[in-house]
């Protein structure tokens, strides 16, 4: 039986044709050279005139070039988080942040928000969990793996409630924005309320253009810290090479070319795989406003026992009875902070994904008549 991974934290697409023709073009111009740590002035113009066209006014002194959104991350734990200091993050959540927060000197507090309350994170459960030793409130939005995107209204609530704490930066990790079907998408920074010195947006090209593997990310933020980013990255990592910026800078100028296919797929393979969902008794799920995940709850199949007698307690057991019976990979919730559910992406050829959600039916109805 072929294997089929749902797990992937990637699209299947082809990265957009003008970002390779781009690459190679830099690549036979010999632009293999050093380029600027804070990453070329063109790129970072470039991606100012993406939030401008809305509102804003920011500058490519506020904008630092990196590795891939991670290393964004990285740099911001590293030059912002002091012993003790507290780094606040809505769950379920991208396991990622866990991953990082282990080389740093900030410790994470989870901030539980629920499926039946469709993941909405109130201003109230916020500020009771806000304090003096919160220096980071990282959201994520769209969310991985909910794909819950805040509405306009739900960040300016949030940011009244920010704004009491003089103290706390606001990391909005906006690495899906242009992956959104049925809610528009606001960046917090064009939001009421929002204070430039305060807040970071994370961003990159793996997501919405299918350029993962080309390790292109960026924040915007308040310029003096991004100048201790540069900094820091300059003696670790230095400059992202120029000729990815230059298939970044591409990327930008023609994404009216690149989105709107990729867009297409994934609205009808979303649609698929809810269908495939309804047709399996007890499934609860949230249907994704962004991103390209569905995080369904099958806390109905725990506690109960295979055809081979295995006993199925987690959703970590779940996925690994998924995946050696019925070749058939899903994320486990427990690695997001929600046991009982599992992150399936939808970003994979259709014939593939149909084919996942027949196995998983399968998979399920056996254990749902086994006892």
């Amino acid at each position: 039986m072929e294997y089929i991974s749902l797990a992937s934290g990637s699209s299947y697409f082809r990265s957009p044709g003008a970002a390779t023709a781009a690459a190679i073009s830099a690549l036979q111009a010999g632009k293999t050279f050093y380029g600027p740590t804070e990453g070329t002035l063109e790129l970072r113009q470039a991606i100012c005139n993406t939030y401008n066209k809305d509102g804003l006014n920011v500058r490519p002194e506020q904008v630092l070039i990196t590795p891939g959104s991670k290393q964004a991350l990285f740099n911001l734990f590293t030059i912002l988080l002091c012993q003790g200091d507290e780094v606040v993050v809505p769950t379920p959540a991208w396991f990622g942040f866990h991953e990082l927060m282990k080389y740093s000197k900030g410790m994470l507090v989870p901030l539980p928000t629920q499926l039946s309350e469709g993941y909405a994170l109130t201003p109230e459960a916020l500020r009771k969990t806000l304090n003096s030793r919160s220096r980071i409130l990282l959201l994520t939005n769209p969310g991985n793996p909910t794909g819950r995107i805040y509405t306009k209204s739900e960040l300016e609530a949030l940011l009244e409630v920010t704004n009491e704490f003089p103290n706390l930066y606001i990391l909005s990790d906006e690495i899906y924005d242009r992956v959104t079907y049925s809610r528009p998408f606001t960046s917090l920074l064009s939001c009421k309320g929002a204070k430039e010195e305060r807040i970071f947006l994370i961003n990159g090209f793996s997501k919405s253009f299918a350029m993962s593997g080309w390790r292109l990310g960026y924040m915007l933020g308040p310029e003096e810290v991004i100048k201790k980013c540069i900094d820091f990255q300059g003696s670790t990592l230095a400059g992202v090479s120029v000729f990815l910026q230059d298939a970044a800078l591409a990327t930008l100028e023609k994404q009216d070319q690149a989105l709107p296919p990729m867009l297409e797929v994934l609205a009808q393979n979303r649609q698929l795989m809810q269908e495939g969902l309804d047709a399996i008794p007890e499934v609860k799920y949230y249907t994704p406003d962004g991103a390209y995940y569905f995080f369904p709850d099958f806390s109905h199949y725990l506690n109960r026992e295979t055809p081979s007698g295995e006993t199925i307690t987690t959703s970590v057991d779940l996925c690994r009875y998924l995946r050696e019976s019925h070749s058939l990979e899903l994320v486990p919730g427990d690695y997001f902070g929600a046991p009982g559910h599992a992150r399936m992406s939808f970003a994979i050829e259709m014939p593939k994904l149909q084919e996942a959600m027949q196995r998983l039916k399968q998979g399920l109805l056996v254990i749902r008549c086994s006892f």
